[in-house]
Formats: C-alpha cells, sequence, structure tokens
C-alpha cells in the first residue's frame, strides 16, 4: 500500500525542516510505505530551498508554484500528483504541526473499511489547544452552519487532517472544485458525501501553530460561508 501526505507550504521553513524527519520517523517505525508531496507557492523564506536539501534523504517530490495561489489548488495539484503516481492513500496536513504525525497509523488502520477518514477536533477524545477565543467560536460557528447546510453528519467539517483512498479522489471532478482557502475543506468533503462514500471520523488533539502566522482571514470567513449558502441551494434544488 502507497502512501502520499500532500502538505501545502507558504513560508513554513522553519516548521518544515522538522516536521518531515518526524514523519518519516512514523512511516519507519509502523512499517508504512510513504512519501511526501510538498507544494510551495514560491515562500519568500525558501521553504523551497530548505525541502530540496531534505528530498536528499526523504521520498518526497518538490512542486513549485509561481506566486500565491492558494490552499484548495495546491492540494488539488498535489492529488493529481499523487493519483499520477499511482498512490493507494492520499492525505492532507499542515505543515505547522497543528497535526501530529503520530496519528498517522490510526488513519491507515481505518482505510481498509471506510473511503475517508477525518481527524477530528469536535468528536469525544477529541481537543483544540492553544487557540484564541475568536477563532474557537469561528470554528465552531462555521461547522455548526455548514452541517445545517450541506446536511454532512460531520462533526469536524474544516479539519484539514484528512485521508482519502486514491478512487475518491479520481471519482470526483477536481477541476470542478472552486473554492480554495479555508472553503475548500467543506466543497470536497461536500463532494465526497454526494458520491455516498462512507466518512469515519475519528480523534485527534489539533495544537495551534507555534511558528509562523495563520492563514485565516476575514476574507476567507467570508467566502467559506458564501460556498456552503450555495451548496446548500444546490442540496435543496436537488431534493425537489
Amino acid at each position: 500500500m502507497n502512501i502520499s501526505i500532500i502538505i501545502p507550504t507558504y513560508n513554513e521553513k522553519e516548521n518544515i525542516s522538522k516536521l518531515i524527519p518526524q514523519i518519516f520517523d512514523v512511516f519507519t517505525r509502523n512499517g508504512i510505505n510513504g512519501s511526501l508531496i510538498v507544494v510551495d507557492d514560491s515562500s519568500p523564506d525558501n521553504t523551497a530551498k530548505e525541502v530540496k536539501k531534505l528530498k536528499e534523504r526523504y521520498s518526497i517530490r518538490l512542486i513549485e508554484r509561481k506566486g500565491k495561489q492558494g490552499l484548495g489548488s495546491a492540494y488539488i495539484t498535489g492529488f493529481k500528483k499523487a493519483i499520477d503516481l499511482g498512490s493507494d492513500i492520499i492525505f492532507e496536513m499542515d505543515a505547522d504541526f497543528s497535526h501530529d504525525p503520530e496519528y498517522i497509523p490510526e488513519f491507515v488502520r481505518f482505510m481498509d473499511d471506510y473511503d475517508m477518514v477525518l481527524g477530528s477536533r469536535y468528536i469525544k477524545g477529541g481537543k483544540i489547544e492553544n487557540w484564541a477565543l475568536w477563532r474557537k467560536i469561528v470554528s465552531r460557528g462555521a461547522n455548526f452552519i455548514a452541517g445545517l447546510l450541506l446536511g454532512l453528519n460531520v462533526r469536524d467539517i474544516t479539519t484539514g487532517y484528512r485521508a482519502y483512498k486514491a478512487e475518491v479522489l479520481r471519482r470526483i471532478d477536481l477541476d470542478e472544485i472552486r473554492s480554495n482557502g479555508y472553503a475548500f475543506q467543506a466543497e470536497i468533503l461536500f463532494r465526497v458525501k454526494e458520491k455516498d462514500f462512507e466518512v469515519k471520523e475519528i480523534p485527534i488533539m489539533f495544537v495551534d501553530r507555534k511558528k509562523g502566522e495563520s492563514k485565516l482571514s476575514k476574507t476567507e470567513i467570508i467566502r467559506f460561508f458564501i460556498l456552503c449558502i450555495n451548496l446548500g441551494i444546490k442540496r435543496i434544488i436537488s431534493f425537489s
């Protein structure tokens, strides 16, 4: 079983230099045949240069893109590359240590029985550490509204720690996905559920980044709610 983890980066030099060795240590200790696909959007801090150094020791593919093109398009670029490489399971993962690599084997364990596994902060056993109150309110509110409008029956719709069977991503028309950033997670989950794939949530501890700045902006939040309204309308029309 071949596993690819997609990691989008923008100014993550300090984090990525520590995260990548940890991920491959998890692979080795758990007998996982895994590789990384890093998608970097011309980071001014030379993140790509740091990844190139690590490529000498680890199985990493680096995709360098011109300009800051956004999280959603970075994941889609990574998904397509992983599919082309024949990956069986494809992960999403942040570069900032919000997502602990030690959970990777737990995701893999459930992939025999489910098509998609989500690392959830909002089911029993899930936790959030070091988040400001406003971030908690925004996240809870976003998940409540998305759940209400989209009918996804998932507690943590916006989580960015995920694993998909490659077949799931092959069946979704990735080129039709228009959202970027925060809204991307909701849209792709909506499309997964549209195809009646089986989704499993597992509890994770989410830890806010210690280095670098959050990529979440007010504009991203507004776009998220607009997306949910549009997809909610589409859902109602499909039922009528």
